[in-house]
């Protein structure tokens, strides 16, 4: 009786054995260690890293890639198709996963982006309006913009004078819409008289254009810049040429602004320019493209915050991003 009941003992214990030696392996393939998540590499494509706004752009998208674990390049279009698209193609080669783009010539870029968005790269627009088929826009208003410079020029300058507008070639919508909401916000004054000259290029160039026109006008009494360098441009001319009388209205309020406007005074030439607040523009198209890559749909345009600059309250200015 006892032998039996040893020999069951001893049964029970051999399986119990065997049973804990075939699940080894299971628990060893479940504490596998898991995969690591992928890093992304998102382009930032400003207009041109020449002028202050395009640095600050890849500035805010470098501070928010920085927190996400986003890796960040920027090549330099330049301000040049040509070396826009050389560019995109390039990218394409890199296998980037995102393009975060202001485009050079918003109708011309239409195939480019095409082709980038076909070797399933994310593009999202930014501050320049293309007509291409993007996954995201992320954009000011513009035409509120203008309006807003025209309206306090009209505000410090008054209702009768002569207004330069400088503009830009066809294809950047961004200052095609500032320049419309201008125009037709000084419309209303019909003792206001406008004359405008394209500008395009450097801030030497705007400042050229600037003196040739206060020459052949010497009764100008405002301009109208609709972006960084050419306001610092029309500046510069209007120092040159003595012309403290002469009012302009800017834009993208860049610290070179402000910083002249604190040394001037409120008896400034810039008495106005409207705020973009580049690097939260920079920071948001980043982030954007950061959640389309994680499956986030994006549903219409992103729209970022406009306001103003003025000699008269520089020093209460808050730049924000």
């Amino acid at each position: 009786m006892k032998k039996r009941i040893f020999a069951v003992i001893l049964s029970v214990c051999m399986m119990l054995t065997m049973a804990s030696c075939s699940s080894a392996p299971a628990a060893q393939t479940s504490a596998a260690p898991a995969e690591t998540d992928k890093q992304y590499t998102v382009a930032v494509l400003a207009w041109s890293l020449a002028e202050e706004f395009g640095v600050d752009i890849v500035t805010g998208a470098s501070n928010a890639a920085e927190e996400l674990g986003v890796q960040v390049v920027s090549p330099d279009p330049a301000g040049d198709m040509q070396k826009e698209i050389a560019i995109l193609e390039d990218l394409i080669q890199q296998k980037v996963d995102a393009i975060c783009i202001a485009p050079v010539d918003a109708d011309a870029i239409v195939p480019y982006i095409d082709k980038v968005r076909e070797a399933g790269i994310v593009v999202v627009d930014y501050d320049i309006e293309t007509t291409a088929t993007v996954d995201a826009k992320v954009l000011s208003d513009n035409y509120a913009g203008g309006k807003m410079a025209a309206q306090y020029l009209v505000q410090e300058m008054g209702t009768t004078g002569k207004v330069l507008i400088l503009e830009e070639v066809p294809g950047v919508t961004t200052a095609e819409e500032r320049i419309a909401g201008f125009a037709e916000e000084i419309a209303k004054y019909p003792d206001i008289e406008v004359v405008r000259q394209l500008s395009n290029g450097t801030r030497d160039t705007h400042r050229a254009t600037t003196e040739n026109m206060l020459t052949a006008h010497p009764d100008i009494t405002g301009i109208f810049c609709f972006m960084g360098d050419n306001t610092l441009g029309a500046y510069a001319a209007c120092q040159a040429m003595n012309r403290p009388d002469v009012k302009i209205a800017g834009y993208d309020a860049s610290p070179e602004q402000v910083e002249i406007m604190k040394k001037d005074g409120p008896d400034c030439n810039i008495i106005s320019s409207v705020a973009l607040f580049p690097k939260v523009i920079g920071r948001t198209a980043l982030e954007t493209a950061y959640k389309i890559l994680e499956g986030e749909t994006i549903d219409g345009v992103v729209n970022t915050e406009l306001g103003m600059l003025t000699a008269k309250d520089v020093e209460n200015f808050v730049d924000k991003g």
